[in-house]
């Protein structure tokens, strides 16, 4: 039996995603596959997971992810016009395949069926638990402090004020939280920091 497990919240998306996982793994000699929401609990241990990424998200530590420990395929899924540069990854998603939502039937059907036969075998996973040594990214005490007022609808005046900064040293901070998660655009942003808010299970994005 196949197990697939899938976390996105666009209900006509995931189920078309639904059919054509069950479509190409039934034509790789898989006579019962078992589609799933991703949890916790099957997170270790599914064959295949689709996850969607906000902007930024890849760049953050999976707690999700970090302890699988079965030979098989995450493939992430991404809204914006930019691949996520997969040098620059976490160890958790190291072995992560990008997915445009935009991408065509026939190029999602190509890759997922390539990146399933050269999935990494299960001793290449063993790095994924060598979390001091991953490239995560995350925010310093400034950083973490500006977030929390930008999220809660602040402007850059209203955050120097509440902050006792400068406008010109918390516009800095932005622009500096902008470049290290590789977002555009301030609605880039606030999803990205929405998310990191109210993920699950949370994520150690706020050290220095």
């Amino acid at each position: 039996m196949l197990t697939i497990a899938i976390d996105d919240k666009d209900a006509f998306y995931r189920h078309g995603m639904e059919i054509l996982l069950q479509d190409i793994f039934l034509k790789e000699n898989f006579n019962t596959i078992h589609i799933d929401k991703l949890t916790v609990s099957n997170s270790i241990n599914v064959d295949v997971i689709i996850k969607s990424f906000v902007p930024g998200e890849e760049y953050v530590c999976h707690p999700l992810l970090k302890f699988r420990n079965k030979s098989g395929l995450i493939i992430g899924v991404y809204d914006s016009r930019k691949k996520p540069e997969l040098s620059e990854l976490p160890i958790c998603i190291k072995n992560i395949v990008f997915i445009s939502r935009n991408e065509s039937i026939n190029q999602v059907r190509q890759t997922v069926i390539e990146s399933w036969r050269s999935r990494p075998v299960p001793a290449e996973l063993k790095f994924y638990r060598k979390c001091l040594h991953c490239c995560r990214r995350t925010f310093t005490d400034k950083q973490y402090a500006i977030s929390r007022l930008f999220i809660r609808g602040y402007n850059i005046k209203q955050i120097a004020c509440n902050l006792d900064m400068s406008v010109k040293i918390v516009s800095g901070h932005k622009r500096l939280i902008m470049v290290k998660f590789n977002l555009d655009s301030d609605a880039e942003l606030v999803t990205f920091l929405h998310n990191m808010r109210t993920h699950n299970p949370p994520v150690n994005l706020y050290l220095t």
